[in-house]
């Protein structure tokens, strides 16, 4: 698996290009919805949908700072990540491999390591951490996060 830098406002952490993947379709499909507003929400929805498609497999950086432009879009990310939250732990522990494999994406990679069920807490390790960057938590430059998978 090939590393995703995850940056926000000097801070950030890296872990697997495929991980973010999974994690932004779920983002993206909550963010689709009309009820928000973002200063350039069509740009974010076009580049996770490149994430999502394996445009940027091998490595790619992903800079929120160019898309969340003032404290209105961060406090929107922030309840587009509880939500989502919310909803993948009605899933029960794990989502399933039907659900992983019929997520839609180009990438060939993403069908191939998504072939047995993926741990809804190690999902959701990925979606805290966002949150903590938004909310100016987050302490680390270059965390590694380690996803049991």
């Amino acid at each position: 698996m090939s590393r995703a830098d995850i940056d926000y406002k000097d801070k950030g952490f890296v872990t697997s290009d495929l991980f973010i993947q999974l994690a932004l379709f779920y983002i993206n499909e909550e963010l689709k919805n009309d009820k928000y507003t973002f200063s350039e929400k069509n740009s974010l929805l076009k580049y996770n949908e490149e994430v999502i498609n394996g445009v940027y497999a091998g490595w790619f950086a992903f800079f929120w700072d160019s898309y969340l432009l003032n404290l209105r879009d961060e406090q929107t990310m922030i309840q587009i990540l509880e939500n989502v939250k919310s909803a993948i732990r009605i899933k029960g522990d794990f989502i399933s491999v039907e659900e992983l494999q019929s997520i839609p994406t180009k990438d060939g990679d993403f069908k191939l390591l998504y072939r047995r069920p993926f741990p809804i807490t190690e999902l959701i390790r990925i979606f805290n951490a966002l949150s903590e960057l938004l909310k100016g938590n987050w302490q680390y430059e270059n965390y590694e996060i380690e996803i049991e998978y």
